[in-house]
């Protein structure tokens, strides 16, 4: 905002529920008068014509009746409007209206009668052309005079008409003289005329300012220069059809030269920086302003920080009188208007003043209004039209008034400050603030479990045979509040291959004598992937009436397995063995399985030691054995991502019954894991193909379609040399690539939710072997993430190839150097430059460390120790578990001897190592060897 604001002189509302944009604005004489009218067009079609005057009479219009020189309704929606010498038989200005699909010249007719109040103004309509297309904008010029001028025509002026699709009219008074298409004008542009070089200049529709020598138009046109197209057209109220000459045969037209702008342009407008020199092009982009020389040379370039409206170009007239050795009267001088309601008044790339207006301009004049030179006319898309002058009012907008000032002492600030800050971390420590939170909340999640389940056949398997109806469970949710709420939005969310339907409930308005908000939401298995979690989070979002703040509240509701599995009709003795097999251990006796799982066991074998179950839309079987002597608990399928669910679901509803400690002795099954990444990354590598492959054969049809166009658009009759089969075939290739790049990705679903199971699995058992604290446990289910998201350019397997790679060149790093390398870039990589075996071997390292007793956080002293500010690196031993490491042949363990010391860690605390990684911008590789190292 400008300190200063522009004063006003005059102003007045054009109209009502009227718009204007530019061009519907211009300043212009018509007599010998030196004092200008204002003349507005509104999309409307309605033309007035101002006299603005002023008094030193207050008056809350600031404004006369008589100000208004004429109302006339036009029919037509006016699009531009010029004044100049526009017929050849006159030495006045007319007026030049631009319609929608037509160009009419009016005569500016005034008869002045006995008082003041009895002058009559009108126009009269002079000529006309009428026009086959839809206009755009238009320009004034003497056309055709070589940079020199006529001397026969001198004082008169030719109109340029663009229409919207680039075509080009010249007429020159009552003939048309030129039509011309321009080459490569999607859209048209802004326009100008450029006097002493005879061009006409434009911006293209790949915004490139191009300008075009007014001969060479003429001679490449289909019109000829010299010739009229209706010699009884000359005079008034005839109509010339400008269609007429449209179909005329035309020559490729180049442009003389062309500066690429890189922005749309919003105006273009021509001045001269000195006298006695070329002219000078001013463009107004979007974000810069350019300046060039006729000959297209860029002078200098202005960078906005803001977003222009409008701008116009003015001369000064003292500046073709003075030296031209001062740099102060030398220069483009030009206004531009804001969407900030701003005026900058600019001399080159230097803003001299700026002024505040009371709305955003869509064009602006300098004008002689009553003798005063320099009055600044702007008008608004409303109609608002002002003429204001520079002047040092204050803006309306005032800054706050500060308190009356006061002698603040810094120490006394200091320790208040520090007493807020004790009593802040205070209160945030203070256990008891979570249930102070709870007790004062306004809203409450109530979840019903009708436990009524109905089936459904919305489901998207592929093999409908197996299971053509899912079961599908119905839950009433009640939102209470004790006050009015208002704004109430319910979202639920489950992971895939869950549904929950509906999504998204709009409660409205709660509270009051209805204070409480209930829904029905209905979730099933709609796809046939393979679930890793049942977990159902209701948010409920809402505005309080008190302070209108917005408020957030969710809870979770663990789904029943029987939505997703189902019991198999057969003993377990009767099912296939699974190749996976995890046996869990255990310090208690066993728990009959159907009182574990009473949702999946079977009324005709109800026996204790075993349960057989599949999940619905999958042909492979979990079988859960019960071994009474050994205490022990068997999960076996064919598929490692299969068991999870299950393991995970026994030891949570076996933990909540009593106190049971679990153990895992067999090795993890690190080899059916890897197998799921290879089968993932694969996948991957193969979409990424397909989907370049399917790029080049779009680019190859749409070659083929533009060879095909430009022969059935030649007039002789050619052969299409077998473009037709090309395009037939090309046409089939991409239809066949689609449907495998749509099978594809279904298979690379399927295998993310495979791996994510098979991970939560790996993190479990690794957990249970070495019995990990939760905070290890958090941390290793950060490090390898079951989320998977094969979306983004950066995947699963980069994301955890530079965690684990991480981890152990810092917290589990062996070796006691400080120095952590520089780590890969992994983000924005190709997926077939990522080396799979590298992630596989620094797996199972990090499985190797964790069971010999690692930790992925530092210990107590780590923690506690503040960092010394002389030393660079605060180093401490690595935390050495005391419990007992799994025996396993898969792995090669060390003894615990001098060898493995513990490990040092760079900056000691690696609390929060996995929250915050390191920065993905290292692009440094490191040496395979440095891995074997770690």
């Amino acid at each position: 905002m400008s300190l200063f604001k522009a004063r006003e002189w005059w102003s007045c509302q054009v109209g009502s529920g009227e718009q204007f944009d530019y061009g519907c604005l211009k300043v212009g004489s018509f007599t010998e008068d030196l004092n200008n009218k204002v003349v507005v067009g509104s999309h409307q079609g309605i033309l007035r014509i101002y006299s603005p005057s002023s008094s030193q009479s207050d008056s809350i219009t600031n404004n006369h009746a008589t100000d208004l020189l004429l109302e006339k309704n036009l029919g037509m929606p006016i699009v531009q409007i010029e004044i100049g010498k526009f017929v050849s038989t006159s030495s006045v200005n007319q007026i030049a209206i631009l319609f929608s699909h037509k160009l009419a010249v009016y005569d500016y007719n005034e008869q002045s009668g006995m008082t003041e109040h009895g002058r009559q103004i009108d126009i009269e309509l002079n000529y006309e052309h009428n026009l086959n297309r839809p206009t755009f904008n238009m320009c004034k010029g003497q056309f055709g005079s070589g940079g020199k001028g006529n001397k026969d025509s001198a004082n008169f002026e030719y109109i340029c008409v663009q229409t919207l699709d680039g075509v080009l009219f010249v007429f020159e008074h009552e003939r048309q003289s030129m039509v011309k298409s321009l080459p490569d004008t999607y859209l048209p542009g802004p326009i100008c005329y450029l006097s002493r070089s005879d061009a006409i200049a434009t911006v293209s529709s790949n915004h490139h300012l191009e300008c075009y020598k007014y001969q060479t138009l003429a001679i490449s046109s289909g019109v000829d220069h010299g010739t009229s197209v209706n010699k009884n057209a000359r005079r008034k109220g005839l109509d010339v059809d400008s269609s007429l000459s449209v179909s005329q045969p035309s020559k490729q037209v180049l442009p003389e030269w062309s500066f690429n702008l890189g922005e749309c342009a919003l105006g273009i407008q021509t001045t001269q920086r000195m006298k006695n020199t070329g002219q000078t092009i001013v463009v107004l982009g979007e974000r810069n302003l350019f300046c060039l020389h006729d000959n297209g040379q860029l002078i200098f370039m202005s960078k906005f920080e803001y977003n222009p409206s409008t701008f116009i170009v003015y001369n000064s007239e003292v500046n073709n009188n003075v030296s031209q050795s001062d740099p102060s009267n030398i220069g483009v001088r030009y206004i531009i208007g804001t969407h900030s309601h701003t005026l900058f008044i600019a001399q080159d790339a230097h803003i001299r003043w700026a002024a505040y207006v009371d709305f955003v301009p869509v064009q602006i004049e300098v004008c002689t209004i009553q003798d005063i030179r320099g009055m600044i006319c702007t008008l608004s898309e409303t109609g608002l039209l002002q003429c204001c002058y520079l002047g040092t009012d204050a803006v309306s907008t005032s800054i706050p008034s500060i308190m009356p000032s006061t002698i603040i002492n810094v120490q006394d600030a200091e320790e208040q400050l520090a007493k807020l800050n004790k009593q802040i971390k205070q209160a945030m420590n203070d256990p008891t603030l979570v249930v102070k939170r709870k007790a004062n909340a306004q809203v409450i999640i109530q979840i019903d479990d009708t436990n009524q389940y109905s089936t459904t056949d919305d489901t998207r398997f592929q093999r409908s045979d197996i299971d053509s109806t899912v079961p599908l469970l119905p839950l009433n949710l009640r939102v209470k509040c004790n006050e009015a709420i208002q704004n109430v939005l319910l979202t639920v969310h489950v992971h895939s291959p869950l549904c929950a339907q509906p999504n998204e409930i709009r409660m409205g308005h709660i509270g009051g004598i209805a204070a409480i908000g209930t829904a029905t939401v209905a979730f099933w298995m709609r796809d046939d992937y393979t679930p890793w979690n049942l977990e159902a989070t209701f948010t409920v979002s809402y505005n309080t009436l008190s302070d209108n703040t917005c408020h957030t509240i969710q809870k979770t509701y663990k789904l029943p397995l029987k939505l997703v599995a189902r019991s198999f009709q057969q003993p377990p003795s009767a099912a296939t063995a699974g190749q996976c097999k995890i046996t869990l251990g255990a310090n208690k006796p066993v728990v009959d399985l159907n009182t574990v799982f009473p949702e999946l066991s079977s009324g005709e074998y109800n026996q204790q030691q075993g349960l057989t179950t599949r999940f619905y839309g999958s042909d492979e079987y979990v079988s859960i054995l019960a071994s009474s002597k050994s205490q022990k608990y068997r999960f076996q399928s064919d598929s490692l991502s299969s068991i999870w669910l299950f393991c995970h679901s026994l030891i949570e509803r076996l933990s909540t019954r009593s106190i049971i400690e679990f153990e895992f002795g067999d090795p993890l099954p690190l080899n059916d894991y890897f197998l799921l990444i290879d089968h993932h990354y694969e996948l991957r590598v193969e979409c990424e193909q397909i989907n370049s492959t399917l790029d080049i054969c779009s680019k190859q049809f749409r070659a083929i379609q533009k060879r095909l166009l430009n022969k059935f658009k030649d007039k002789t009759p050619t052969l299409l040399d077998n473009l037709d089969v090309l395009l037939e075939n090309t046409n089939q290739q991409i239809l066949a690539l689609a449907d495998r790049y749509e099978q594809c990705r279904y298979e690379l679903n399927r295998c993310s939710h495979d791996l994510s199971c098979a991970t939560k699995l790996i993190c479990l058992l690794l957990k249970i072997s070495v019995n990990l604290s939760n905070e290890n446990t958090q941390l290793l289910n950060a490090i390898l993430s079951p989320v998977i998201s094969d979306d983004n350019e950066q995947g699963w397997e980069e994301t955890v190839d530079l965690a684990v790679n991480y981890a152990l060149r810092t917290v589990l790093s062996r070796s006691k150097s400080t120095d952590i390398g520089s780590l890969p870039n992994a983000i924005g990589n190709s997926t077939a430059n990522i080396d799979i075996n590298k992630l596989k071997k620094r797996l199972q390292t990090l499985c190797e460390r964790l069971e010999k007793g690692g930790s992925l956080v530092s210990s107590n002293s780590t923690t506690d120790r503040s960092l010394s500010p002389d030393s660079s690196y605060s180093s401490t031993s690595l935390s050495t578990r005391k419990e007992k490491p799994i025996a396993s042949n898969h792995y090669n363990h060390r003894e615990n001897n001098n060898d493995d010391d513990d490990d040092q860690l760079p900056n000691g605390d690696y609390e929060n190592a996995f929250r915050l990684l390191p920065s993905t911008n290292a692009r440094k590789n490191y040496n395979n060897d440095d891995d074997d190292n770690n």
